[in-house]
């Protein structure tokens, strides 16, 4: 597991995005990416919720079925071209086995603002860049 924290903690930290505090704003929504998903044991799938009120929450899993789940708040900057995002809690926070049950760490620091930009292609497809140059495509999900 702590493999699998550590691996997904550089990818989503340069994965995650915007979204707006208006409803009106075409990010709000639910969207899902892949990063090394086809053909690769270390690939993960991110699902992401961006809510009308500043929410966001992201499902990161990896090929085993092992997920974990991150909740925070954003907001989108007036050009409506940087989002900053801070995460406040996480799950699980414990891993238990028929040996015993350990406390996880948070995948990311919590109370950290981040940043990203996005361009969107379409009305169902934007590419997120994180402040050290990192770009991911995010999709709309029907």
């Amino acid at each position: 597991m702590r493999a699998f924290v550590a691996a997904a903690r550089g990818v989503v930290l340069a994965l995650l995005l915007a979204a707006p505090a208006s409803a009106a704003s075409p990010v709000v929504g639910n969207w899902s990416s892949t990063v090394n998903w086809d053909n690769q044991a270390s690939g993960l799938y991110q699902v992401m919720a961006l809510t009308a009120n500043g929410q966001i929450h992201v499902r990161v899993m990896n090929h085993h079925g092992m997920a974990f789940d991150v909740f925070g708040t954003y907001k989108l900057d007036p050009t409506g071209k940087t989002m900053r995002f801070s995460w406040t809690t996480y799950a699980p926070k414990q891993v238990c086995s028929p040996v015993g049950c350990s406390q996880l760490r948070p995948p990311y620091p919590l109370g950290v603002t981040y940043s990203s930009t996005i361009r969107f292609q379409n009305a169902n497809a934007f590419v997120a860049t994180a402040s050290d140059g990192t770009s991911v495509i995010w999709l709309r999900m029907k």
